[in-house]
């Protein structure tokens, strides 16, 4: 029985096929290899960079098993693995019902990113599609057919997309088929439909891919306006941009022209694996097309040679060859001398176009030549050949070039607009007969920076820039035009050509400038070259300091403090410079100390909080900006030991209200002679500095502190001298007396 649905009840397909113009991308199936584990997908693309994955060459090529509609039990992860970087293999099954499903490969970049499907069914299943893929146009009748393998007296269940469709009684079978009719069919309608036996597993079903073109039969663009090209040998008028989606083994803008045997791919360029040639290989290519055998082959395995008379994928072609000509199952007729045509049925006689290229590639807003050549009896002349534009425009030639064996017309075009992409036609009429040739016309518009160049590094005399900024309109990058010129200056533009992988140095700038950069890109072709983009204002750095300093002394001020001094050469002109910078190495520790002296003018610094009894590398250099001079010659200094320990039993006595008297012990294991001692005075819990008194007479080991306050609690420490200061001693506190009382004798006097 068949079942008419009405066209609201259709479901829409999730599964996106196709963005952007046709990409050669092709996913084989090997239907020869039964074994699952030895089954393998393989999807092959044509594209240039295709699979490199990098930023410049877009995406990598995916190969992948969709598991959204067909559900399977999950298994082992599928193996992906990439031959080349134009393909890749998914490999990995391992039971029968792994390979039950939807597969997708991905590829191309950007716009023209596109999703290739292929739709797998078991051969044990208990229903079976007469044809997996089917392509209609919009309002037609689409029949998908499942034929019964394994019988079971049961209803068949159609599903859309996964979801229930429709059930039809078991009784209703005609000749062994379950058949779906759907009238009117929309691109909504497109997707993948399933027929099952009730009850039975969704594994034993009999799965289908249905491709509803966006416009009607032989038409193509938006609203369906333009007209198809006549796509040769089974190709499919793609509904977006109006190409020829050429099946497997052949090529041309109209799919004219056979490939040798064995061979695919847009130019032909891919070749069958295997002594078999393209037998048993499915070949999955962009929506609109869908699947089919190989050229030559069909059948459900794809191994079976097309009958006589017959030829091209799923052997669906009749060759009907005249005058003498013989069917070729893999290009068509093959011509005796004489005689050309798809079923030779012209005669060389008849005038026809010669050596027209099927593709042309233009800047807008050019002014390009074309010819096109044409040769028969009687003799094509210059008004005999005419050239047609898209939107019907008929243009004479200009000029031609008559030869013995064929005549050139040569046409000059108006200035291109885009909507003069398309196709072409070139035109020849004599009385003999006439031919005509098609051919695409892509209309290329130049590229012009979105962004400004990028800064990399600067110094006082250049820049290095990175030239390679988004654009927008049509690539691919021939040249990179690098402009640049003072900021705020009229002078003429500065030009550096560069290559558009690498960075760009800009030599011979000023110092301290800004600069106006600008980018131009071009693409290939006459009037390729793009608008300017955005400038950017980059400047250059200070000069680079050119005197070498050296280091006239240095002398240790303590056991943490060294005092440098250094000299310049005597030059003509101005100092530059904005200071020096010192740094001492400590080998010993791993550690570098820098110490900024900010006047240019300066000869001498101090530097303090070093580490006693070490070792430094000091040198001394002159900076500007940023920028650092040739460094000094490095000087080698010892800092001496730390100081000598603290004096012991420090000991503090009130002698009146203004006097203390300090007792104390000399170090132990003095490492010299002692030269001074230090006391520090504090007022105790007091917020001020504390005062220091030298005691200079070091065999002492008392002395007197005068001049404070009455009644007041002070705290007392000291330390020795030798070279460098020592440890300090512990503190002791003390009050003087209230005022006018003094305390009974002392010992010695102090100071």
């Amino acid at each position: 029985m068949v079942w008419r649905v009405p066209p609201f009840l259709l479901p829409i397909l999730f599964l996106a096929s196709h963005v952007g113009a046709a990409v050669d991308l092709t996913l084989l199936a090997n239907l020869r290899l039964t074994d699952p584990q030895r089954f393998f997908l393989t999807c092959v693309s044509g594209e240039a960079g295709a699979g490199r994955g990098s930023d410049a060459w877009g995406p990598p090529l995916l190969l992948e098993k969709d598991d959204r509609i067909v559900r399977t039990p999950p298994g082992p992860p599928l193996r992906l693995a990439r031959n080349g970087s134009h393909q890749v293999t998914l490999r990995g099954f391992s039971k029968p019902s792994d390979l039950v499903g939807v597969f997708s490969c991905v590829g191309g970049a950007g716009a023209r990113r596109t999703r290739v499907i292929y739709v797998h069914n078991s051969p044990g299943a208990h229903l079976l599609p007469d044809k997996v893929t089917h392509t209609v146009n919009k309002g037609d009748t689409a029949v998908l057919s499942a034929r019964v393998h394994k019988e079971k007296q049961t209803d068949v269940i159609w599903k859309s997309n996964g979801s229930y469709f429709y059930t039809l009684d078991w009784h209703e079978a005609q000749d062994g088929r379950f058949l779906l009719q759907l009238p009117n069919v929309q691109p909504p309608s497109s997707g993948i439909y399933s027929a099952t036996y009730l009850e039975a597993s969704p594994l034993g079903s009999a799965f289908f891919r249905l491709i509803v073109r966006g416009c009607g039969a032989g038409r193509w663009g938006p609203g369906c306006t333009k007209e198809c090209p006549g796509c040769l040998h089974g190709g499919v008028c793609h509904d977006h941009d109006g190409e020829c989606v050429c099946p497997p083994g052949f090529t041309g803008t109209r799919c004219e022209q056979a490939c040798r045997e064995g061979r695919f791919g847009q130019s032909c360029q891919e070749q069958c694996p295997g002594i078999s040639g393209c037998r048993g290989l499915t070949f999955c290519l962009p929506d609109p097309y869908g699947c089919s055998c190989g050229s030559g082959w069909r059948g459900s395995q794809c191994q079976e040679a097309c009958a006589p008379g017959h030829f091209g994928a799923d052997c669906r072609l009749q060759c009907q060859c005249q005058n003498g000509g013989t069917c070729d199952r893999f290009s068509g007729c093959v011509c005796p001398s004489g005689w050309h045509g798809v079923h030779c049925e012209k005669s060389d006689r008849i005038p026809q176009i010669l050596n027209m290229a099927s593709e042309l590639e233009f800047n807008l807003e050019t002014m390009p030549r074309i010819n096109c050549a044409a040769a028969g009896n009687p003799f094509p002349v210059r008004g005999s050949i005419e050239l047609r534009k898209p939107d019907g425009t008929v243009l004479l030639s200009t000029k031609a070039i008559v030869e013995p064996e064929k005549t050139t017309a040569e046409f000059e075009v108006p200035r291109l607009v885009l909507a003069d992409s398309g196709f072409w036609e070139c035109r020849v009429s004599t009385s003999g007969g006439q031919d005509s040739r098609r051919f695409k016309v892509n209309v290329k518009v130049p590229p012009v920076p979105l962004a400004a160049p990028r800064l990399l590094t600067k110094q006082s005399r250049q820049l290095v820039v990175s030239p390679l900024v988004s654009f927008s309109g049509d690539g691919p990058i021939s040249t990179v035009r690098l402009h640049y010129r003072p900021q705020d200056s009229t002078m003429d533009w500065s030009t550096i050509v560069v290559d558009p992988s690498e960075n760009v140095t800009l030599m011979n700038l000023r110092p301290k400038t800004g600069y106006s950069v600008r980018v131009q890109l071009s693409r290939p072709g006459e009037g390729g070259e793009g608008a300017w983009g955005p400038p950017t204002l980059m400047t250059t750095d200070c000069p680079e300091p050119l005197l070498q300093p050296w280091l006239e002394g240095w002398h240790v001020e303590g056991t943490d403090r060294l005092r440098v001094s250094w000299s310049l050469p005597l030059v003509p002109g101005p100092l530059v410079g904005d200071g020096f910078l010192l740094r001492l190495w400590d080998g010993t520790r791993g550690q570098e100390r820098r110490e900024n002296v900010s006047s240019p003018q300066a000869r001498t610094a101090l530097l303090t909080g070093l580490t006693p009894g070490t070792h430094y590398q000091l040198d001394v250099q002159l900076y500007h900006c940023t920028l650092l001079g040739p460094a000094s010659p490095p000087a080698h200094v010892l800092l001496p030991p730390s100081g000598p320990p603290a004096p012991r039993h420090l000991h503090a006595q009130a002698l009146s209200d203004s006097e203390i008297q300090l007792t104390w012990k000399h170090p132990e294991a003095l490492p010299g002679p002692i030269s001074k001692y230090v006391v520090e005075v504090q007022v105790a819990g007091g917020a001020g500095d504390p005062l220091w008194i030298d005691v200079d007479r070091p065999e002492e080991t008392s002395t007197i502190i005068r001049g404070l306050n009455a009644s007041t609690r002070y705290l007392f420490r000291m330390r020795a001298s030798i070279q460098g200061l020592g440890d300090w001693s512990n503190t002791v506190e003390e009050s003087t007396l209230g005022n006018g009382e003094r305390a009974g004798p002392t010992g010695p006097p102090g100071l």
